[in-house]
């Protein structure tokens, strides 16, 4: 079992990105927060601590995909009763929220119900127009920039690859160690706008929406490898149908002979604390032995108070785990 660990401001520094390139088997940057600049950056310093150690590590470029995001706008803890959704990238107020796609206000329809932050807050739309829409919240909570935004029970459907999207693409393509992970898949057919942009690249499909179990044969077929990611799907499913999606998840995956790893929340409790709790490493031992070929963190190292001992946790228990199952197969 291998693992993945996300970058981000918590682990920034040389130093601690040299620690924790002891531990990962890759390296994940999570680029819808990223600006094309901010990923030069975070590439040509991992491109130097690659000539140092002698050694490349894959860098896997999490691409916005089909998941639209919010753009920029000052956070907000919690919400009046109504608020407006406009065509654009930037506002001054949170009661106005950016929405910087086209598509979404052409589908839209009064009382959909959009789902924003991995479901922390929902809105239902009352009124629509070509480029914003009225909404009263229905579930309130926080929100901040460039958070995920969409229909909750029919995600507004993909068409073509995001702009940006094609842009860190271009970026990523003059470094030979990154790969690259899509967003929000549906059924495979993504690949067949991916591929010609990203040449021969490492192709991770990311199962978020639960539509997309219908079609995981079909995605094994395009895409190099599979990712369960918990976040969006459980505020696709609701918290009540995660554990049931995951399982069929597992039984599927198991006959595709594709890698198949896990995302989200692995050891959220060591985002702020030192040590995961009990629960969490029963579960991992769980994950290990349903046949997950590895485990993402993602807040536990990007924005998280204790990165270096999230790795050393993580490696030491998968390590220890994983060779416990293959004794008792053995026997």
């Amino acid at each position: 079992m291998s693992v993945v660990f996300t970058l981000g401001p918590a682990t920034e520094s040389l130093q601690l990105i040299t620690t924790l390139y002891q531990k990962a088997d890759r390296f994940r940057l999570n680029v819808s927060h990223l600006t094309l600049m901010e990923l030069e950056i975070w590439l040509h310093k991992l491109s130097q601590l690659y000539k140092q150690q002698g050694h490349s590590l894959p860098v896997i470029l999490d691409l916005q995909g089909a998941k639209m995001r919010i753009g920029k706008f000052p956070a907000c803890t919690l919400y009046a009763h109504k608020v407006t959704l406009f065509l654009g990238q930037q506002s001054d107020s949170s009661k106005h929220i950016p929405v910087p796609y086209a598509s979404f206000f052409e589908v839209l329809e009064p009382e959909d119900i959009i789902s924003l932050n991995d479901a922390k807050v929902k809105l239902e739309i009352i009124k629509v127009d070509k480029d914003h829409a009225e909404a009263k919240v229905l579930i309130n909570g926080p929100l901040d920039s460039f958070k995920g935004i969409n229909r909750a029970i029919h995600p507004i459907p993909f068409t073509q690859v995001f702009e940006k999207d094609e842009q860190i693409i271009t970026v990523g393509l003059r470094y030979t160690f990154t790969q690259f992970a899509y967003s929000f898949i549906l059924d495979g057919k993504e690949a067949a706008c991916l591929r010609p942009l990203i040449a021969n690249k490492h192709l991770i499909a990311k199962i978020e929406r639960p539509e997309a179990m219908a079609y995981l044969t079909t995605i094994a077929k395009y895409f190099d490898e599979l990712w369960f990611c918990r976040g969006d799907m459980g505020s696709q499913v609701g918290l009540n149908q995660l554990g049931r999606i995951q399982e069929t998840f597992i039984q599927d995956a198991n006959r595709l002979k594709k890698p198949k790893f896990l995302a989200g929340q692995v050891f959220e409790h060591m985002t702020h604390f030192p040590e995961p709790t009990r629960s969490e490493v029963v579960h991992l031992y769980d994950v290990i032995k349903a046949g997950f070929d590895g485990i993402v963190l993602s807040d536990e190292t990007a924005i998280g108070a204790y990165p270096i001992q999230a790795s050393e946790v993580t490696k030491n228990l998968v390590t220890y785990f994983k060779n416990q199952t293959l004794d008792k197969l053995g026997n």
